[in-house]
């Protein structure tokens, strides 16, 4: 094990000629809670070949370290299972992690550094939608297949797609189509959107707006800078005949505009809905009895008796090897939530390199493309790599589908889901088409 600066753990695995047991007793020690009752191991044997070098870029400082924290936490527990079970195409699997310090300039550099001196096959990760843009031109010119961690601009996979860049989590169009359709017919037909003031804000606006004026909805649309404290000046903008207010703010920002709506009696007449990504992280007790009522968009059950019950055996194994508790606090720690709903696509990324490594035949970057095309056609199927549930990728955008829910917080401040909204329902048509082009 080494460090670097502004580096995470480099996690690699036993050198050659290490036996089996002692391999397993070396990994299975370093990841805690990894002890899987439905991981079979089944004999293998290293060969000559180099590791598969994976390189990760997270928020480990600065800010959204709360992501970083278990994005990281659930890629190392993802590559020691990998490693456990015989690695990829019967490679070791190395997994190296930088810092981005939140910053687009940095992450780049940190990407590069891991392209150029670490010598990385893939890399992934990063929740920060301007730090993943900032890395595009770099996975474009090294030809490195980039698979995003978190980060929920839409048109990343679809405008501005590039070949080499890969998501398999949901965004702002596809949390749209998953959750307008209901809210329109349960919450109300008049919306004011209550967004913050920058890219993803208003692609959350412009995307579920476009869809209810569509339906014949009405929207109204006030912008607010992400660092606001007192959202009582524009709360008093709301128009008053709105039926379901929408906010889109993260941290801090999320939670004051949900206290506020309290303050001002708007939670009484309007109904109070967002995206999970503001909470992902927080725990219900510290979003407060003012979020009772609300209702959020989650990409996987924070509850464990919420998932669904074909899931839940899957679930549980995954929380156990991510020390995750069934109340969505890390097990120990009850002042650490996890971002459950987004964290669990650095469990199946790598699982799905494995699957693409071994259905195309790559051996190295020569095979960048034909990985990538089989990358962007797996269909997944639910189970101990994929807890979520089934995921199927689309090749034209490299855009990936899973199942969405809808939760409404309970008088004991529990995200309860309402109603569970299949993959099916949600592939809109592609905008771009990357075949042939990797």
């Amino acid at each position: 094990m080494e460090t670097k600066k502004d580096a995470a753990v480099v996690q690699r695995p036993e050198k050659k000629g290490v036996n089996r047991r002692d391999f397993l007793k070396t990994t299975l020690a370093g990841a805690a809670g990894l002890g899987l009752s439905s991981w079979v191991f089944t004999p293998f044997t290293y060969g000559a070949e180099k590791p598969i070098k994976i390189g990760q870029i997270q928020e480990l400082t600065v800010g959204a370290t709360t992501y970083g924290y278990w994005f990281d936490k659930t890629a190392k527990a993802a590559v020691a299972k990998l490693n456990a079970e015989g690695g990829i195409g019967g490679r070791q699997v190395e997994l190296i992690t930088l810092d981005t310090k939140v910053n687009p300039a940095w992450g780049a550099s940190m990407f590069k550094k891991l392209v150029l001196e670490d010598k990385v096959d893939f890399i992934m990760g990063s929740v920060h939608s301007g730090v993943q843009k900032a890395c595009f031109p770099l996975a474009q010119q090294y030809k490195v297949p980039f698979f995003g961690g978190g980060a929920m601009t839409a048109d990343f996979t679809g405008k501005d797609a590039i070949p080499y860049y890969i998501r398999i989590h949901t965004h702002a169009q596809m949390q749209a189509v998953a959750g307008w359709k209901w809210a329109f017919d349960n919450l109300g037909k008049k919306w004011t959107f209550l967004v913050a003031d920058y890219a993803w804000g208003h692609s959350l606006a412009n995307e579920f707006g476009d869809l209810l004026k569509a339906a014949g909805g009405k929207v109204q649309v006030i912008p607010a800078p992400q660092d606001t404290k007192d959202f009582v000046p524009f709360l008093q903008k709301v128009e008053p005949d709105s039926e379901v207010l929408f906010t889109a703010f993260l941290g801090a920002a999320a939670l004051g505009s949900l206290r506020q709506t309290v303050e001002l009696g708007l939670h009484k007449r309007l109904k109070r809905y967002t995206v999970i990504c503001g909470t992902d992280g927080v725990g219900q007790e510290e979003v407060g009895k003012e979020s009772a009522g609300a209702y959020f968009i989650e990409y996987y059950p924070r509850y464990a008796d919420q998932v669904p019950k074909e899931l839940q055996a899957y679930d549980k194994a995954y929380r156990k090897a991510i020390n995750l508790g069934d109340d969505g606090h890390e097990v120990g720690n009850l002042k650490n939530t996890a971002t459950i709903s987004h964290c669990w696509t650095m469990w199946t990324v790598p699982y799905m390199m494995k699957l693409a490594v071994e259905q195309s035949g790559w051996k190295d970057n020569t095979k960048n493309a034909d990985l990538i095309k089989a990358y962007c056609n797996l269909k997944v199927k639910a189970g101990p790599w994929a807890p979520q549930g089934d995921l199927a990728m689309r090749e034209q955008d490299h855009q990936g589908f899973h199942d969405h829910y809808i939760s409404q917080v309970t008088p004991d401040l529990k995200l309860k889901v309402l109603y569970r909204i299949p993959k099916e329902k949600l592939m809109y048509k592609p905008e771009t088409d990357l075949r042939g082009k990797a």
